[in-house]
């Protein structure tokens, strides 16, 4: 009897060690796997960062081949030994590309970059760091079909003057649709508003989407200073549409504050929208735009006509679009596409030889340019896109004015203004008053 206890015991001694062993084993291996994945993570985490950087390496370079177009329409010689001056004018403006290259080798061919076949141009390779990194391709044209911008607190207004591709005259422009509100601007979804009815944009709450403004300037080959100051014969040469997003289908929603835009689920404004702001002699009011949560790009969008300048013929060299935040915030990012009529309908050849029908969307020229860089590390690729605005398209836009009141008293907004104010009526033969009257007595 006493043997048999001792076996089972020694038994019940066995049975612990192996599950006690068995648990450490599950619980080692699962150290191990966590540790594996960690590792792998990170060393893909480092793969595609070396990709990112490289396909950034390809835009820079892009830039150094754009300068090098640059100076070769300003009649220079530029600093590679790719080609000749009128080879790469071809190549950037028409996608015409000289005997022996392809698309993606454009901007290494132009700046003399090395080119290992089928891989790419070299960035970084050295004993400790092997990770073969390339730019493969980039593709750089000045052939865009929108405008794309983002405008912030510290910077509210992009202005831009286009012109388009294609011999579409400026002349056969009628509409700009312009679209705001992206993923990039954090959450395309999140809409926030203050009652619509009652205080509208000026709540306390900061309204999301941005409200925005469209300003356009533009002359007739026949200019006048004082056209700015006129809107006649449905002609002007300026104005400027305030768009309000509402999340809302309701019309009377609006309480009479503002126009309404849309006809059905399409935001419209007709050439009235900058004619009226423009007009002293009529009410101008902001638009509402109803806008989509999902679905599109762009959470908000608007189509405005645009009308002839005063005395028609619309010139080439002057038509300026500014959009801007009149409530400092949110930031937010925009695009502006151009719709004109049967003269931009016709099929057009891009820089990649393919052969598309945008319609009735006029496509720009030099306006931006848009690089498409891929890079990799060893066998992972990242792909990046961005824009360049050349600095000629680009320049200050004043966000206020100042105005100068006449001879109209009762007119006069400073009346109207509780708190002391110096006023100067310079078509009042009594001379100053207020505060003015007082520093000159002083």
């Amino acid at each position: 009897m006493g043997k048999v206890k001792k076996f089972k015991k020694g038994a019940a001694s066995f049975y612990i060690v192996a599950i006690s062993t068995l648990i450490l084993v599950i619980i080692a291996a699962s150290f191990a796997a966590v540790i594996i994945s960690e590792v792998t993570r990170t060393s893909n985490d480092d793969l595609a960062q070396s990709a990112y950087d490289s396909a950034l390496a390809g835009i820079e370079d892009a830039k150094l081949a754009y300068y090098n177009y640059q100076n070769c329409k300003n009649g220079a010689t530029y600093s590679g030994v790719g080609f000749s001056c009128d080879e790469l004018i071809k190549w950037v403006e028409k996608g015409e590309m000289p005997e022996g290259t392809n698309e993606c080798d454009m901007v290494a061919k132009t700046l003399g970059r090395g080119i290992s076949e089928n891989e790419g141009v070299l960035v970084q390779e050295t004993a400790a760091n092997n990770m073969q990194q390339y730019y493969t391709c980039v593709t750089m044209t000045n052939r865009t079909k929108d405008v794309l911008g983002y405008i912030t607190e510290n910077n509210p207004a992009y202005t831009v003057r286009v012109k388009f591709a294609d011999g579409v005259s400026t002349k056969a422009i009628k509409k700009v649709r312009v679209s705001w509100h992206s993923d990039d601007d954090g959450s395309q979804n999140e809409f926030q508003y203050e009652d619509f009815g009652s205080d509208g944009i000026f709540g306390d709450q900061i309204v999301k989407p941005a409200v925005i403004s469209v300003g356009m300037v533009q002359t007739s080959e026949t200019f006048k200073l004082n056209n700015f100051d006129v809107t006649k014969d449905n002609q002007t040469d300026r104005g400027t549409v305030y768009l309000v997003p509402t999340d809302q289908d309701d019309l009377e929603a609006a309480g009479g504050k503002y126009n309404v835009s849309w006809n059905g689920t399409k935001n419209t404004i007709d050439t009235n929208g900058f004619l009226k702001s423009n007009d002293k002699t009529v009410k101008n009011l902001p638009y509402a735009v109803y806008c989509n949560k999902e679905g599109n790009d762009f959470a908000c969008s608007a189509e405005i006509g645009i009308p002839d300048p005063v005395g028609g013929n619309r010139s080439e060299e002057t038509f300026i679009f500014a959009i801007t935040l009149p409530y400092g915030g949110p930031s937010t990012h925009f695009s502006l596409e151009f719709l004109c009529d049967s003269e931009c309908k016709e099929a057009v050849t891009l820089d990649t030889g393919e052969t598309v029908n945008y319609g009735d969307q006029a496509i720009l020229d030099g306006v931006q340019v848009k690089i498409d860089s891929t890079g990799r590390a060893n066998d992972l690729y990242r792909r990046v896109e961005t824009r360049l605005q050349p600095g000629e398209v680009g320049f200050p836009y004043p966000l206020y004015a100042i105005q100068v009141l006449g001879n109209d008293s009762n007119g006069s907004l400073i009346e109207k203004n509780e708190m002391p104010t110096c006023e100067w009526n310079f078509g009042d033969a009594t001379g100053p008053k207020g505060l003015c009257k007082e520093k000159l007595a002083d």
